[in-house]
């Protein structure tokens, strides 16, 4: 399974130079990318330490901004290639390119990276992200709600404008308050399997990079570090 991802990234990096796309996404299928297993005894070797910093340091990707509360942001979807170094001119990004490799879902205390994250909602996650300042209650308060959840990224996003934002594969919805109906109804439409928009609804969001809630970016150094 490894030899066959190893081929995979490898094709993406002969056909394009990091930022620029390469292969597209096939579209759903029944079992989505292949996973990479991150087990003890796995070619990949142990995780790495986490890493809050962007992974893709010459990239560049527009603040985030104020956005409407309450109401559905309906957003085109840009791309979806798959790409070593992705550039968002929206963030959090609801679609684009992205790492060939997806986020797993969970409940992370550190950022995530929004070049996995995006795969991830191509998958079908919902992507909580909220101000770092946040009052720790409300943090806890969606964590105790969205623990057992799956298809959920959710995680502290620096610079994010409004307190809590969440992002689906070409929708966002802002609120003040968790409490807020209209959280509820994003995640019964835009949730996993089920979602209307997400091109791969259903298919995998663990076995790949990050391990909640302390090492959002495990395996990643050591996957590149593979293909490279």
């Amino acid at each position: 399974m490894f030899v066959r991802f190893r081929l995979v990234l490898l094709f993406v990096l002969a056909m394009s130079a990091c930022g620029d796309a390469s292969s597209t996404d096939a579209g759903p299928t029944a079992t989505g990318d292949p996973p990479v297993s991150t087990t003890a005894g796995d070619p990949l070797g142990p995780t790495v330490a986490a890493e809050t910093t962007e992974i893709c340091p010459n990239t560049t990707h527009a603040a985030p901004t104020l956005l409407p509360v309450g109401e559905v942001q309906e957003l085109p979807e840009t791309s979806k290639n798959h790409v070593l170094c992705a550039n968002y001119d929206h963030t959090p990004p609801a679609s684009g390119d992205h790492f060939p490799v997806w986020q797993n879902c969970g409940i992370y205390n550190l950022p995530i990276q929004n070049q996995t994250a995006v795969h991830s909602l191509e998958h079908g996650a919902v992507w909580v992200a909220y101000q770092p300042d946040l009052d720790p209650g409300v943090v806890k308060a969606i964590t105790d709600q969205l623990q057992s959840v799956e298809f959920v990224l959710m995680a502290p996003y620096p610079g994010l404008q409004n307190p809590i934002v969440l992002t689906a594969w070409t929708r966002q919805l802002a609120v003040d308050s968790w409490t807020d109906p209209a959280v509820q109804d994003f995640l019964n439409t835009y949730l996993g399997r089920y979602s209307p928009v997400a091109p791969e609804a259903g298919a995998s969001c663990g076995q790949a990079v990050g391990s909640a809630p302390n090492e959002p970016n495990a395996n990643y150094q050591e996957i590149l570090q593979r293909v490279t």
